[in-house]
């Protein structure tokens, strides 16, 4: 997916909502236009290249002790100025270390964070420096800072389930959501296609969010109550200074490309526990052909299918 001239505004949210919407505010903070050229800030602030990284964020349930109900892996290629978001199914049956095979979001409910992580640096073969977690709450006060969110609901959504004191109604068509209806609306998974479903409407719930920002000309005088609601919905170990280094440099961007991917597999039942079978060949071929990608590999290979497309004629 292709965007242009969307400022640092966009970056945030996608690291926003799948990370806990924790760039997102510090976006909102800093979105709007300063009147100076940007080559001119990056000398005063000693600005230099982000280097490649990958992000984890962590949206946790409700229930003690709190799971990783949604699971992004972010990844971030300076050099070919590109953005992954790698979701991971959270029934992806992996190798939890010290505990032997399991849904990968139990791993963070017996280790946190950290278990978490070394899960997925051991399946993916790669090295996850930062985090960022959300719970409920400030993912619904983030949206209603915002003002709510318009989507297109592709079928009515409707589950019940008293002991997480989760209610969904929410019918077909074009809805206008709060914070509470668009946390309902990110959590269904409650048909046929189960967290990949629900993976897909975290996906469309993103787009409509980069278009309401990216058209929303109130967004400075919500400034006040995004900044508090971001201070109170997340826990992140990411840095100042490399914080600044991705402002700067996403900023600087004309054009994006913000790629979606999620972990291929398969659903599997073992031993009457539903799981997703990942593929993790599959899988790490995709991160690590990501993060290790240069500029002039990207351009030889289009030249390649210029080339080959001109011979075909």
């Amino acid at each position: 997916m292709k965007n242009k001239g969307r400022g640092w505004k966009i970056f945030y949210i996608i690291l926003g909502f799948f990370l806990g919407l924790f760039l997102l505010f510090l976006s909102t903070l800093l979105g709007f236009r300063i009147p100076l050229r940007w080559t001119i800030i990056k000398e005063v602030m000693g600005y230099s290249q982000p280097q490649n990284t990958f992000i984890l964020v962590v949206g946790q349930d409700s229930i003690e002790p709190r799971r990783s109900d949604t699971i992004i892996l972010v990844g971030i290629n300076s050099q070919i100025d590109e953005i992954l978001l790698f979701f991971v199914p959270r029934d992806s049956r992996l190798l939890v270390p010290g505990r032997g095979y399991d849904k990968v979001n139990h791993s963070y409910a017996q280790g946190g964070i950290g278990l978490l992580r070394q899960t997925l640096e051991g399946a993916l073969g790669i090295k996850i420096p930062y985090f960022v977690e959300v719970d409920y709450e400030g993912f619904e006060k983030v949206i209603d800072a915002l003002g709510g969110v318009e989507i297109e609901v592709e079928k009515p959504l409707k589950y019940v389930d008293k002991a997480q004191d989760l209610y969904i109604d929410i019918p077909a068509g074009k809805q206008w959501l709060d914070g509470e209806r668009a946390l309902q609306y990110v959590r269904f998974r409650y048909d046929q296609l189960g967290d990949i479903g629900r993976i897909k409407r975290q996906q469309n719930f993103l787009q409509a969010l980069l278009d309401k920002v990216d058209n929303d000309s109130l967004l400075v005088t919500r400034l006040p109550q995004l900044i508090e609601s971001t201070r109170e919905a997340l826990s992140t170990n990411l840095t100042g200074d490399y914080l600044k280094q991705l402002v700067m440099w996403f900023q600087g961007l004309n054009d994006r490309i913000i790629r979606m991917e999620t972990m291929p597999g398969e659903p599997t039942y073992i031993n009457g526990v539903s799981y997703w079978e990942p593929d993790l060949e599959a899988s790490r071929e995709i991160v690590q052909k990501f993060f290790f990608a240069r500029r002039e590999d990207i351009e030889n290979s289009r030249e390649d299918s210029v080339s080959q497309e001109s011979s075909r004629k």
